[in-house]
């Protein structure tokens, strides 16, 4: 009894320290600058591509060209999102915010986890759920929380 007694007095709860909504938004506007720079580049190496591929294609050759800017968006925000956050919890904002992502229990989140994440951020005007008082949708559904990482 008392070796039991000697282990529940030193199990402490991990003490986390959530990030202020002042460094969430600051990790928004950082993660959409580095967002756009990669889709940027993106679009540059596309559409050299694309003319290179398909010259005078004209307008029609617009429409296809249109689709690809448009799948590749999608797939660079999904890429940016899932690795930074699924390899170390931390994306460039929440770098240099020094915060970074765990689940409700503390632990480093998977990469499934982080896809459910970023899939969630797509839904339109999710990130004013912050202003109802309750965790955002990404935060709430897939059970995770941004923390000061110290």
């Amino acid at each position: 009894m008392e070796i039991e007694n000697n282990l529940l007095n030193e199990f402490t709860e991990p003490a986390f320290e959530y990030a202020g909504a002042g460094q969430r938004f600051l990790n928004y506007i950082i993660d959409v600058i580095a967002f756009y720079i990669l889709f940027i580049l993106f679009s540059l190496v596309a559409g050299i591509a694309f003319a290179y591929s398909y010259p005078g294609e004209g307008i029609e050759g617009a429409t296809g060209f249109t689709l690809i800017l448009y799948m590749g968006s999608f797939i660079t925000f999904c890429i940016y999102y899932t690795l930074l956050e699924g390899s170390r919890g931390r994306t460039l904002g929440k770098l240099i915010t020094k915060t970074k992502v765990v689940s409700e229990t503390g632990e480093p989140i998977s990469y499934g986890k982080a896809f459910i994440r970023t899939l969630i951020r797509l839904i339109p005007l999710e990130f004013l759920t912050r202003l109802s008082g309750s965790k955002m949708w990404h935060d709430q559904w897939t059970k995770t929380m941004v923390v000061k990482d110290k």
